[in-house]
């Protein structure tokens, strides 16, 4: 099920949602190689490793080539790496162009709304916390894993939890796969409850997807405004 639109028009002008979805595109488009090696190279350079956070220490060489976090380090594969900026530098990385087309459409669909009942100085907190939060979600159940973490899905899952807070009657336009992919209307709580099935699924499959940074971002989107008891629309 993808969604195409919310049919939820916000009432100011999004400018923080528009800032972030143009700095991510120029980021990937302009920074981002697309040449295989060197695109795994830059990762690690750049990129979230749960080890490094875990071990609060750049990947060395011999825990990368055995692939175990737990050995006592050497050489360092990047020894000036900032481990708190790669944190900060995960959120606006993505692998391919459907990976940050996909993060930013839904961004867009969810996220102006949320800036619009949020403000622009409150929602920038709320992108940089969730997306932190998503981040440490996924460290938290794997410590010991030396894969990079890239893309903004857990900020987008965060928005899409705080939007099942405050918009859940709200109706989306969205494709459905029947055969064929058809549009269709689908009131926002019953699609949130589709996406969270679908989590569950990418759960028990083998894959690169962080469903641990989805669900904690859609868990933390969601409680963060229902604590600071933010005005519901049953619309």
């Amino acid at each position: 099920m993808i969604p195409i639109s919310d049919i939820n028009p916000a009432k100011n002008i999004p400018i923080i949602s528009r800032l972030f979805i143009i700095v991510t595109a120029l980021i990937f488009l302009f920074l981002t190689p697309k040449d295989g090696t060197e695109l795994f190279t830059f990762f690690y350079k750049y990129a979230a490793i749960p080890c490094e956070i875990f071990n609060n220490n750049p990947l060395s060489m011999n825990q990368f080539y055995s692939n175990n976090c737990l050995l006592d380090p050497d050489v360092l594969i990047f020894e000036n790496k900032n481990i708190r900026f790669s944190l900060f530098a995960s959120l606006f990385l993505h692998a391919n162009f459907f990976h940050v087309l996909g993060n930013l459409w839904s961004f867009w669909i969810f996220g102006n709304n949320i800036e619009d009942k949020l403000g622009k100085f409150r929602f920038c907190i709320f992108l940089f916390i969730t997306g932190i939060i998503s981040l440490m979600f996924h460290v938290l159940l794997n410590a010991y894993n030396i894969n990079p973490i890239v893309g903004s899905s857990g900020i987008v899952s965060a928005l899409m939890g705080a939007y099942l807070y405050l918009f859940p009657n709200a109706r989306l336009l969205v494709l459905v796969p029947f055969g064929v992919f058809f549009p269709t209307t689908l009131k926002a709580k019953y699609f949130m409850f589709f996406w969270l099935i679908s989590q569950i699924f990418i759960a028990l499959q083998s894959n690169n997807i962080s469903w641990e940074a989805h669900i904690g971002g859609f868990i933390f989107g969601y409680f963060i405004l229902k604590v600071f008891k933010y005005k519901r629309y049953t619309f």
